[in-house]
């Protein structure tokens, strides 16, 4: 991993923060019960309930994924993001950081235990570091061993693809994206990149001005081999405060994708964009409204990188961001669900979530 250090307060220099992977997202939403019901369509599988909170798991190894919370203002809020950490030292470290708490046991009533240490970013979103939880045995699945017959590869012999209607199996949390505005954007960039170990993955620019507007960043691990993108940032449109643009989930493969997509759909809910193939990243797309309206995604076949995959930088424009699938929408880069079914030429000025040029 790289050596790069963030400062303290009396500036000296110190390691980053090692982390293994994404442990969970954490939202609020007006109504829980309504956002209950949508992530029970969307895959996710409750894990524990209070009063307030939800915790939600996939299939996979990580006890919760992703925390919902009863908004106390009736207002949803993107609330922040939680990284495992390699040891308890890593944990230590990140409590020396500027503004950091100290290192706190979890409480009793959150899946997993473990210690944790939590922060803000420099637009005032959460950062947690999370050490010692206990993690569940990976759920079976049918199809884990079943493998695809191309036109001349056939290797699925005597084994059939049998599926039955529902939602789609979630694995994990695989990434989640910040749009910040402009002028935050390179300070933004420096602290997450400074105070833990992400290493870019792909950047993209405006060919106007030749500044970079996103920023794809994977979990620098050295040689071993992880996720294209954990996290990225995107400038805002002028005027624009910094908020969440998605949270992204693992799901088996392109079927049980499509079966999702054609459940959310008979259910009733709003599809944001997709089904998709992504080309930063080559994941199979989804994109839905949940019930407070926040943007999640669910994504297959996304691939892998490590410290010798060399990063791109591409200029902004409709294949940028996708190979084959739908237009891309308006409502995916103003993030607005009132925008499903306009044009993205309806958009005037900037557009959001730091795509210009992204128009079909």
């Amino acid at each position: 991993m790289s050596s790069t250090a963030s400062a303290n307060p009396d500036g000296k220099r110190q390691p980053r923060v090692r982390i293994d992977r994404l442990a969970h997202v954490h939202y609020q939403h007006p109504s829980l019960e309504r956002a209950n019901q949508f992530f029970k369509d969307f895959g996710f599988i409750p894990a524990k309930e209070t009063s307030t909170h939800i915790y939600y798991r996939g299939f996979g190894s990580q006890p919760f994924i992703y925390v919902a919370e009863q908004s106390p203002t009736q207002e949803r809020k993107f609330v922040g993001a939680c990284w495992v950490v390699v040891s308890l030292e890593d944990l230590q470290n990140a409590a020396t950081l500027p503004g950091a708490s100290k290192v706190l046991d979890m409480p009793d009533d959150v899946p997993g235990g473990g210690k944790f240490v939590v922060l803000k970013d420099p637009n005032g979103f959460g950062v947690m570091f999370v050490y010692g939880q206990t993690l569940r045995d990976v759920d079976s699945t049918p199809l884990a061993d079943i493998k695809t017959n191309t036109a001349l590869t056939k290797v699925r012999k005597g084994q059939f693809r049998r599926y039955e209607l529902g939602p789609s199996r979630v694995h994990k949390l695989g990434h989640f994206g910040l749009v910040v505005k402009k002028e935050d954007f390179k300070r933004t960039v420096e602290w997450y990149t400074e105070t833990m170990a992400l290493a870019l993955s792909d950047a993209v620019y405006d060919p106007k001005t030749g500044e970079d507007q996103m920023k794809f960043f994977h979990v620098d691990k050295g040689l071993e081999w992880v996720d294209h993108h954990s996290f990225f940032l995107a400038t805002a449109k002028p005027g624009e405060p910094a908020h969440i643009h998605h949270s992204s989930f693992e799901v088996d493969d392109m079927d049980t994708q499509l079966l999702g997509h054609d459940w959310l759909e008979k259910k009733g809910w709003t599809n944001c964009w997709g089904i998709g193939r992504h080309v930063l990243g080559s994941q199979i797309f989804d994109y839905w409204f949940d019930a407070s309206g926040n943007i999640v995604e669910h994504y297959a076949d996304g691939d892998l990188v490590n410290s010798t995959t060399p990063a791109s930088r591409e200029a902004a424009a409709p294949n940028t961001i996708y190979i084959w699938g739908p237009n891309v929408p308006l409502a995916f880069l103003t993030g607005k669900i009132e925008d499903v079914g306009r044009a993205p030429s309806a958009l005037t000025g900037q557009p959001a979530a730091g795509i210009e040029g992204a128009k079909a």
